[in-house]
C-alpha cells in the first residue's frame, strides 16, 4: 500500500479554499488531535491534516476509531459563526457521499447522523469537535472524515458491521478521494445557511421510517424515526407515542 503524498492530492485537487493548506503525515495518534492543535495556533479555514494511518483515532462517545493503512484519515478546520454540530455533521455526510459515488460504482446510505453506510455496513465515521476561546466563544470547529478504503480484515467484533470500498469491490485512488471529499465539502458547505444539502440528507437516510434504538447519554429506548429537522436534527416517537427531538445521541437500526 503506498503512502498518500502532498503532490499526489494537489494534482487532482480543484478547491478554492479546503485543502490549500494542507499537512500530510505517514501516521499520527489522530488526524482531529493534530488538527486541534493547528487550530489553536491559528490556521485558517479550510486548513485540512491527513494521514496514512491513525494510531489513536476516535469516533463518538470517545470510542477507538479501527484505522489502519489505507483508509482515508482527515480533518478540516473550520471557522463557523455557530458550532451546530448536527448541521456540519450532515452536511459532512451528504458531501462524503457525493465523493464515494462520484468515484466508485456504490450507493452510499447515511445513518443520522455521523456514519456512511454501504451495502448495510458502516464504511465511514465522521467526528465533528469544537474549540472555544477564553470567553466562550466559538474559535473552531474541527471536521474529521475516516473513510475505510482497502480491503480489510476488519477484527471480529467489526467484521459484522463494517466494511470497505475495497470489501465491496470498489478500487479507488486514495488520493483522488481525498481531493473528491474536499471538493464536495466546499460546494456542500456553501448550503449551510440554505439547507439545500438536507433533502439529500434525507434521501440518503437509512433509519427514516424504521424501528431504532436510541442511546442518549446514560439514557437508552426504542422508537421510530420519522423525520429529519431543517437544523438535522432526528425526530423519533416513542413506543409511548411521545415525540422526542435528538439533538444529539447515537442511533441503532433494530433488524
Amino acid at each position: 500500500m503506498h503512502t498518500v503524498s502532498e503532490a499526489a492530492i494537489r494534482r487532482q485537487l480543484h478547491t478554492a479554499v479546503f485543502g490549500r493548506a494542507l499537512r500530510v503525515e505517514p501516521m499520527l495518534a489522530s488526524t482531529n488531535t493534530t488538527a486541534r492543535e493547528w487550530a489553536l495556533d491559528g490556521a485558517a479555514e479550510g486548513s485540512v491534516v491527513v494521514a496514512d494511518a491513525q494510531t489513536a483515532g476516535r469516533g463518538t462517545r470517545s470510542r477507538a476509531f479501527f484505522s489502519p493503512q489505507g483508509g482515508v484519515y482527515m480533518s478540516i478546520v473550520l471557522r463557523p459563526r455557530t458550532a451546530d454540530g448536527a448541521l456540519i455533521t450532515s452536511c459532512a455526510a451528504v458531501a462524503v457521499a457525493r465523493a464515494i459515488e462520484r468515484l466508485c460504482a456504490l450507493t452510499v446510505e447515511i445513518k443520522w447522523v455521523n456514519d456512511l453506510y454501504v451495502g448495510g455496513k458502516k464504511v465511514c465515521g465522521i467526528l465533528t469537535e469544537s474549540g472555544f476561546a477564553p470567553d466562550w466563544s466559538l474559535d473552531f470547529v474541527v471536521l474529521g472524515i475516516g473513510v475505510n478504503v482497502a480491503p480489510t480484515a476488519f477484527p471480529e467484533e467489526l467484521a459484522v458491521i463494517a466494511t470497505s470500498l475495497g470489501n465491496e469491490g470498489a478500487a479507488v485512488d486514495r488520493a483522488a478521494l481525498i481531493a473528491a471529499i474536499l471538493e464536495e465539502w466546499e460546494r456542500a458547505y456553501a448550503e449551510m445557511d440554505s439547507g439545500e444539502f438536507l433533502c439529500e440528507s434525507r434521501a440518503r437516510s437509512c433509519v427514516l421510517e424504521r424501528r431504532v434504538t436510541v442511546t442518549r447519554g446514560d439514557e437508552r429506548f426504542e422508537a421510530v424515526a420519522t423525520a429529519i429537522d431543517d437544523r438535522g436534527h432526528l425526530l423519533v416517537q416513542k413506543d409511548d407515542g411521545a415525540c422526542v427531538t435528538l439533538y444529539s445521541g447515537e442511533v441503532s437500526i433494530k433488524i
